[in-house]
């Protein structure tokens, strides 16, 4: 692996140990006390339809291709 691949590969296994201390942290919180069940669920499923709806909507590059063109 060279390049972008090796950057990808080694960022997913740095964010699933970072992933893995936020639930060990936050495994005991009540969450329930700042969100009802319900809405914790229509919460996720709003993000879930704003992330497709974005990706339909973006027909260019992401940002950092377009700026690293001369």
């Amino acid at each position: 692996m060279e390049g972008w691949k090796t950057l990808v590969f080694n960022g997913a296994i740095g964010l699933l140990v970072i992933v893995k201390e936020l639930v060990t942290y936050t495994s005991g919180f009540d969450w329930s006390a700042i969100l009802p069940h319900q809405t914790a669920e229509m919460v996720i499923l709003g993000l879930g339809i704003a992330n497709i709806v974005l990706r339909h909507v973006t027909v260019g590059p992401a940002g950092w291709r377009k700026s690293a063109k001369p």
